[in-house]
């Protein structure tokens, strides 16, 4: 689908936004509780406390409102309206304050070099390869130097599935330009949740 000439996903987000009233993302892709990685990389002190935060392809808002409660300045997009207005009532409910936007992954509501650590649990699996490069660019423009983007995505392997753009470390080398990004390892995340047994991968990569 083409969105101001992006081609964000193989699906529009009129398609997602269904999915979000229905309530499909209960029990699929949204949880209840933060990803274990996100809080092991704020247990650790990976990010600067106070720090400013940006969550890519936020949902229904559940890592945004913990970075919230930590303490933490936090922006979070979604191309779907509908997990904003979910992941927005229930900030409201926790009685924390995220600035909110329905924005595209490929042109970000962010100021250039403003932002201190950038987290997607599982947006880039879903941006198609042509479209990775500026998806990394849109990262470099908006992280301070020294800030952190982790990424967290699906690898099916040798699984055929026609929703998913796998994540592997040769993707993200090729998306990632080596003169604005040091990337860490890739590590495999097995199984990320209990109740989740699919194959994921995490890595840091850091702006030069």
């Amino acid at each position: 689908m083409a969105r101001n000439g992006l081609h964000m996903s193989y699906q529009d987000p009129s398609t997602w936004d269904e999915r979000y009233r229905s309530g499909e993302h209960e029990g699929r892709w949204h949880r209840q509780y933060p990803s274990r990685e996100l809080c092991t990389v704020v247990a650790a002190g990976l990010v600067p406390a106070g720090g400013r935060v940006l969550d890519i392809g936020c949902g229904a808002g559940t890592e945004a409102i913990y970075l919230a409660q930590c303490g933490f300045r936090v922006t979070a997009i979604d191309f779907s309206a509908s997990a904003i207005d979910i992941a927005g009532e229930r900030a409201r409910e926790a009685g924390v304050r995220v600035e909110w936007h329905t924005a595209s992954a490929l042109d970000l509501p962010v100021a250039d070099r403003s932002i201190d650590f950038c987290f997607d649990r599982g947006c880039f699996h879903h941006v198609t390869q042509p479209d990775r490069p500026r998806y990394a660019s849109e990262i470099a423009r908006v992280l301070r130097t020294g800030g952190r983007l982790f990424l967290r995505g699906y690898d099916p392997g040798d699984v055929p599935t026609t929703n998913i753009v796998p994540v592997t470390q040769d993707a993200i080398d090729r998306a990632f330009d080596p003169i604005r990004f040091a990337r860490g390892r890739v590590e495999v995340l097995v199984p990320p949740e209990p109740e989740d047994p699919n194959t994921f991968v995490g890595v840091f990569l850091t702006r030069l």
